[in-house]
């Protein structure tokens, strides 16, 4: 009798082992679905704005809008920047030119699908959608005048800088903000499964 009973506990404690599995699954396959939608549709529209036909007004777009809301930024903050022939920039008396990559579009267009996909409410996808498109404005145009200042006194630092640590420094803010805006809606999940389970 008591091997029989020892059994049922046995096979309780796998069904419920197997059920807890299943539930921590989807609730992962739930988090991070949204994500690897958003990373998709991110790869589907950046090979769409290279496309022949989309790839010459695409960079007109992208890159008059750097400058213009640079150049903006900058004569805000009494900064020494001016545009004076499309696609240049100049910072203190250090021209460069804007080529697509310098327009941070690629998180622009990440941030957008990473917002309006994340399951949280709507309200919260438009608050986090707000929050991302101006970290990513404000420090695509700080990227600017920190390069003019680089180029000018340091140039040997310049390709250094314009090829890596701007693009550490992006794809780590997107991270943060992403985990910041998350984790509320994480931890208001958490103590609800918690009390169900009790």
């Amino acid at each position: 009798m008591s091997g029989k009973l020892e059994k049922r506990r046995q096979e309780n404690a796998r069904l419920k082992a197997k059920q807890e599995r299943k539930a921590a699954l989807k609730k992962l396959r739930k988090h991070f679905l949204p994500l690897m939608i958003a990373i998709a549709l991110w790869l589907i529209a950046i090979i769409i704005i290279h496309l022949p036909g989309i790839k010459q007004a695409a960079f007109e777009f992208f890159v008059g809008f750097t400058l213009e809301s640079s150049v903006a930024m900058g004569k805000l903050f009494f900064l020494p920047v001016e545009s004076h022939s499309f696609p240049y920039i100049t910072v203190d008396g250090y021209t460069m030119k804007v080529v697509m990559e310098c327009t941070a579009y690629n998180f622009y267009i990440f941030v957008i699908f990473l917002s309006l996909l994340s399951p949280v409410s709507w309200k919260n996808r438009m608050i986090t959608l707000g929050i991302f498109l101006a970290a990513v404005f404000v420090v695509n145009n700080l990227r600017f005048y920190v390069m003019g200042f680089i180029g000018k006194n340091n140039p040997e630092w310049f390709d250094y800088a314009h090829d890596y640590l701007w693009n550490i420094l992006f794809g780590l803010m997107v991270f943060l903000i992403w985990v910041w805006r998350y984790k509320k809606v994480w931890d208001k999940e958490v103590p609800a499964t918690e009390a169900k389970s009790n």
